[in-house]
């Protein structure tokens, strides 16, 4: 998820002696980590709602956990404190095969549960599938040409080639980043070339995008941000010692580490 508010629908398959959908979800992520959810339980007519969070943001799954209030529409007839639920759960993003969809392992259960208490609101163990999306007012402002489509790619395999996937779309983010940010210049071409900032513009004039570059790139440009807003990155086994020195004593913050490289903002 970028650091601007997005959308996830759901749909939730119980595993008990079958394997049946069951509930319908719709996730409001309003930032990186902290999102709200709805779901619906449409054989009892049973509406949920809870706040999440996500402990562990990786580049290719999250792990996540919750506390909701079930049954809001009071069809138990249970007071508020036998409906307070518990959600853990871990999201695997399948977006490297089918753009914007992700499949998660969940667990929910009301505190009752918990301690072997008698509650029609019975734990729920599943599987479910989502697809995410941002507003078309998160996607970048940028107009885009081929020629930034081109340069980016070559920048993501000069600067990350043989990282992890998602990592690579992290450096192609950073980039755009960089071109939203009033720190640095508006456009793909001007920050890219901007003196003393990236190491692998000798490589430039030589070296040609592959597949994986160009797809990163596109994920950059449509908006994915593994980096989660970073304007810097470094790989501390390939920094210069004038870079290492600068990421040691400047006063930014980690947003997160993926493969050999560290992200920073």
């Amino acid at each position: 998820m970028t650091a601007e508010a997005s959308w996830q629908l759901g749909v939730d398959w119980q595993v008990k002696e079958e394997v049946e959908p069951q509930t319908v979800k719709l996730n409001w992520w309003m930032t990186p980590r902290w999102g709200v959810r709805s779901h619906y339980l449409w054989a009892k007519e049973e509406l949920s709602f809870a706040a999440i969070y996500l402990p562990q943001k990786q580049a290719a799954y999250n792990s996540y956990i919750g506390l909701g209030v079930r049954d809001v529409l009071g069809t138990s007839q249970l007071p508020i404190k036998e409906k307070i639920e518990l959600t853990a759960g871990l999201e695997l993003r399948l977006d490297r095969m089918v753009h914007g969809f992700s499949t998660a392992l969940e667990c929910r259960l009301v505190t009752a549960n918990l301690v072997g208490e008698p509650n029609q609101l019975t734990p729920f163990f599943g599987i479910s599938l989502n697809y995410g999306f941002a507003p078309a007012s998160n996607q970048t402002r940028y107009k885009v040409n081929d020629a930034d489509l081109y340069l980016l790619a070559k920048l993501i395999r000069a600067e990350a080639e043989g990282e992890p996937y998602w990592g690579q779309v992290a450096v192609g983010a950073v980039v755009m980043n960089r071109v939203k940010s009033k720190q640095f210049p508006n456009t793909i071409y001007e920050v890219i070339y901007q003196p003393r900032q990236f190491s692998c513009l000798p490589k430039l004039a030589t070296i040609e995008p592959n597949a994986d570059s160009l797809q990163a790139a596109r994920d950059a440009l449509a908006g994915k941000d593994p980096s989660q807003g970073a304007l810097y990155y470094y790989n501390p086994r390939l920094a210069s010692r004038e870079g290492a020195r600068f990421f040691e004593t400047a006063d930014l913050k980690r947003t997160i580490i993926i493969g050999n490289h560290q992200f920073f903002k």
